[in-house]
């Protein structure tokens, strides 16, 4: 059996957090390929957490997850209940107050951080009766942590560039995006690099990356031909090389493995996960 759920948060977070995503699954393995997601999310393990590229972390029940620049594969043979909060890629900075850089291909438990109180909320989340219960811990743990940060002038322009990247349905322009945000280019990167956690070139790689798969997990389209057309690719070498250093797997693999989630009946939470708008 396997079980999620998707919850906004409250409308005063709803500029810093994207949503909060909650998995459960009972008397089945999973073995699934997770791909590069573009925005820092915190991970709560309230049971055995899985194994990733096939190393046991047993000790790593609450921690931050910075972006990785390729699919991990995760796997499990026991049951799992997992909270992950997923942040607006341009807000996660002023939550953690360090650069989003810091955590870019890494996943960092709690303890670790200089911050105790996220010791504390590791604590209540892990403890917590009900999964309410620990989205009400994680959202006054959040609105404490952003009063104590300061207000950032960066923060509405870069949610401006991230509109207009998602509204831009082919290939967008770095030159464009700094002009959004009213910056010199130079300035954008580097102020994009530290709040977002990787490059402005990479993040819109990845999110065409995912215009693709999602294409392809949804059955959208009938030819890869239509999915160049529309992105932006310039041919099926750009595009199958693109989708291999992300992924891991050519589209066709990718397409096969999703043939394989499915028969493992997890084909819908697998989707939920990747994408955010369902």
């Amino acid at each position: 059996m396997i079980q999620t759920a998707f919850y906004l948060p409250s409308p005063l977070l709803r500029p810093y957090v994207h949503h909060y995503w909650i998995l459960q699954t009972r008397d089945m393995s999973t073995s699934h390929t997770v791909m590069p997601m573009e925005s820092l999310k915190w991970i709560f393990h309230r049971k055995r957490p899985f194994d990733v590229n096939g190393q046991p972390d047993l000790h790593t029940k609450a921690s931050v997850c910075g972006q990785y620049k390729a699919a991990i594969h995760i796997e499990s043979s026991e049951a799992l209940e997992v909270i992950m909060v997923f942040f607006q890629p341009y807000a996660a900075r002023l939550v953690m107050n360090a650069p989003c850089t810091e955590f870019a291909n890494a996943n960092i438990d709690f303890d670790l951080l200089e911050n105790p109180a996220f010791s504390e909320l590791k604590r209540q989340v892990l403890e917590a009766d009900t999964h309410a219960d620990c989205i009400s811990y994680i959202e006054r743990f959040l609105l404490r942590q952003l009063i104590r940060t300061q207000d950032s002038p960066y923060l509405q322009p870069l949610e401006h560039v991230f509109r207009q990247m998602t509204a831009s349905a082919g290939e967008v322009r770095v030159e464009a995006l700094a002009d959004a945000a009213c910056l010199s280019e130079r300035q954008f990167r580097r102020i994009f690099a530290d709040y977002v956690g990787m490059t402005p070139k990479q993040m819109l790689c990845v999110r065409r990356f995912h215009q693709a798969a999602n294409a392809l997990m949804q059955q959208e389209e009938a030819s890869f031909d239509s999915l160049l057309c529309r992105l932006g690719y310039t041919d099926h070498s750009h595009f199958n090389r693109e989708f291999h250093r992300l992924a891991g797997m050519s589209p066709t693999d990718f397409v096969h493995h999703l043939e394989d989630v499915n028969r493992q009946g997890c084909l819908t939470a697998y989707r939920s996960y990747h994408c955010s708008d369902e």
